[in-house]
């Protein structure tokens, strides 16, 4: 995280690689809630788009540049969390993604997307994720949640972060 002074002199927080904390734990974030989209294939099919592939493999990229790292920044919900078996994982996602032919998703991306979220300390949801579906939470689709090549939609459209008292 870089933060400018008004004497213009900046403080930056940074990981033992040189990489700003916060930009690291954003990327990931946003890599994780498209996977949590990939494993769930009735959220996924709810979206009125289809994620552009070259957007797709870009954050996929900076997610394999993570895993390699042996970074995890997330406290995991259940032990013992098997972060080694995510770049294998992470590496044949990338390869599915590279060759896709959109809109629908192979079974193979849907599986790897929900190993990944386990290697992650993820659990699934407690419905399962075929049966999971789009919680909207706080009244955001988790399409809007998502950060798509133009940015984020629920930030563009002012719904994010949620004020006070909405649901």
């Amino acid at each position: 995280m870089k933060v400018t002074f008004e004497d213009g002199n900046p403080l930056t927080f940074t990981s033992g690689d040189g990489r700003e904390d916060i930009e690291d734990t954003t990327d990931i974030i946003n890599v994780i809630y498209w996977l949590s989209a990939f494993a769930a294939p009735r959220v996924y099919r709810t979206f009125s788009r289809v994620p552009p592939r070259e957007h797709i493999l870009r954050l996929l990229d900076v997610y394999t540049a993570y895993v390699t790292r042996g970074a995890h920044h997330m406290a995991p919900q259940f032990q013992p969390v098997h972060y080694e078996r995510r770049l294998p994982l992470a590496t044949r996602l990338r390869e599915l993604f590279a060759s896709w032919a959109p809109p629908e998703l192979p079974q193979e991306v849907i599986e790897i997307s929900r190993a990944l979220m386990e290697h992650e300390g993820i659990k699934p949801p407690a419905c399962g994720w075929d049966a999971y579906e789009d919680p909207e939470e706080g009244g955001i689709k988790l399409e809007d949640a998502l950060l798509w090549p133009e940015g984020v939609p629920a930030i563009l459209k002012g719904q994010w972060p949620p004020k006070q008292g909405r649901a």
